[in-house]
């Protein structure tokens, strides 16, 4: 009896050790993370399926006669968060019937959130400018202003936040609520009087990604001449730091 206890205890201890040594094998960064969701079409029927999150890939995995699709970070040329529910991802792939227009994907989630760790881990991943519409502000804000944020027809009313690397427009209107990076997404600011600001950002411009979307604000309070020639100054610095030749 004795010799069969010290028997078992012999081969618990090697499957723990042969477990302990896969799991500091195996690779490290490899998690994937998946959502039931609807993929929305505007003139065709709904699609569902599966929205598959790894660090270097997002999948959609089809149900029905739909069409799987994975794209690395570097096919996806924009990323969209929309809200913890939904998100847009805009591809190379051209749209046959809008006549070559890159084909852009959006995924409404059935369950769950595309929480803000994950929203960071998909932006590091692509590596280029990215819209988050949803956010908590996470340094200390250097400048407040209350704004109007001018649309095609009309506009919303918010704030503008700025801190030392990032740019808010917080609002009742959640779909026109941003969050921007200063050394990734604004490309530059411009004001033609105390009381106007329009920022120059990298956004939603398909096959004129190189080109800064405007956003026109008015502003309830006159602009701080010293405030905004500090802020050129600082988006000057990184812009020229990003432009600058490799080995600079």
């Amino acid at each position: 009896m004795k010799a069969k206890l010290l028997l078992l205890l012999r081969m618990g201890l090697q499957m723990g050790l042969m477990g302990l040594i896969g799991m500091i094998g195996a690779p490290v960064g490899l998690a994937e993370t998946s959502f039931d969701v609807v993929l929305k079409k505007k003139f065709w029927p709904d699609g569902r399926g599966v929205l598959v999150v790894s660090d270097d890939a997002i999948e959609f995995r089809a149900k029905d006669d739909e069409r799987s699709r994975r794209w690395s970070y570097e096919d996806i040329q924009y990323f969209d968060r929309v809200s913890t529910q939904e998100i847009i991802v805009l591809t190379y792939e051209d749209s046959g019937w809008k006549l070559g227009r890159d084909r852009q994907f959006r995924f409404v989630l059935s369950g769950g959130e595309f929480t803000d760790a994950l929203f960071d881990r998909v932006s590091r991943g692509i590596g280029r400018p990215v819209t988050n519409r949803v956010f908590e502000v996470r340094e200390a804000v250097e400048m407040e202003l209350p704004v109007k944020h001018l649309h095609a027809l009309g506009g919303c009313e918010g704030t503008l936040l700025f801190t030392k690397n990032e740019v808010y427009y917080r609002t009742s209107h959640a779909r026109d609520a941003r969050q921007w990076q200063l050394r990734r997404d604004v490309d530059s600011v411009w004001s033609h009087d105390r009381y106007h600001l329009e920022l120059h950002v990298y956004d939603n411009n398909r096959r004129e990604f190189s080109r800064a979307k405007v956003y026109k604000f008015d502003l309830k309070r006159p602009l701080d001449p010293e405030w905004y020639r500090g802020l050129k100054l600082r988006l000057y610095e990184l812009n020229a730091r990003e432009r600058s030749p490799i080995g600079r």
